[in-house]
């Protein structure tokens, strides 16, 4: 039992050490930007050695994304939970759009120096082959399948059309970080889904 106790100490605490490890990296990012980030000054900035740092993490990119991704991971649980909720296909669509709009907008400045690095330095691994990706795409063409079977769209090729539909986010919320647009969300989010279930023919 002492055996167990043990463990489970000691695995709370690795868990406390790697958030202080990301908490520093996001706070040197915030205040001093990508180009601060050293493994030297993540120990610092954390209060760990620079040992412990390396039992973590393997090098500065490995750190980054690891910070990348637990910023992330309240948006990925909050898509998620929209996804497989009890809403009709169509408003959960729209509600997708605008949850990520908003999730971009509340963390700009993290976000900003994050994504953008990611897009710049880690091509070879794209996002097509991240798993929670590839996750969201399935969760989102079972919305699309829904609806279909609803009526509210045609038939279509779901996954396609479920990675259309989730690049049509990202390629806005680029928009508002590298275009310096931050005019309202709403609005933004109300694009997106307009274009994807309307088109851009007009209707008279």
């Amino acid at each position: 039992m002492d055996g167990d106790k043990k463990q489970e100490r000691k695995k709370a605490l690795e868990t406390l050490t790697r958030q202080g490890i990301l908490d520093a990296v996001t706070a040197l990012l915030i205040r001093d930007g990508i180009q601060s980030l050293t493994m030297d000054r993540v120990a610092t900035e954390a209060g760990v050695a620079k040992g412990t740092l390396y039992v973590y993490f393997k090098n500065k990119e490995e750190v980054l994304y690891a910070a990348l991704d637990a910023s992330l991971e309240p948006l990925v649980v909050e898509l998620s939970a929209l996804l497989t909720g009890d809403s009709a296909p169509d408003a959960k669509l729209e509600e997708f759009s605008l949850c990520h709009l908003r999730f971009f907008d509340e963390h700009q400045d993290l976000i900003r120096i994050l994504y953008y690095d990611r897009e710049k330095t880690y091509s070879e691994k794209h996002r097509y082959t991240d798993e929670r990706y590839r996750t969201s795409v399935r969760q989102v063409a079972a919305v699309l399948d829904e609806g279909v079977r609803r009526g509210q769209f045609a038939p279509l090729d779901s996954l396609k059309a479920a990675a259309m539909f989730i690049e049509a986010n990202i390629g806005m919320v680029m928009q508002r970080i590298h275009g310096g647009d931050y005019g309202g969300v709403e609005k933004d989010a109300q694009q997106v889904t307009d274009i994807f279930m309307n088109g851009l023919k007009r209707r008279v």
